[in-house]
């Protein structure tokens, strides 16, 4: 494979990591919007507070996965140059 071959591959490759980055970082603000949304609600039936956080866990977990994704993809990105 020529250099130019391998640059041509890597430079398509970092095109796709950085727009998978961008639809990360998309979807953690949406999952940051929709934790803090929960965040200030309170149902009737949550008097006990460990209810509160059961509900809210689903939302930081999506907050972390997608953290975490764009952590790995950033890594990645940065190990091409």
């Amino acid at each position: 494979m020529s250099p130019a071959d391998q640059r041509a591959r890597d430079d398509s490759r970092r095109q796709v990591l950085e727009a998978e980055l961008a639809t990360e970082e998309g979807a953690l603000t949406a999952a940051e919007q929709a934790l803090a949304e929960q965040e200030s609600v309170r149902m009737g039936d949550e008097r006990n507070y460990q209810k509160v956080l059961d509900r809210l866990q689903p939302f930081k977990d999506k907050v972390e996965l997608h953290k975490r994704n764009i952590e790995a993809l950033r890594r990645e990105i940065s190990g091409l140059r």
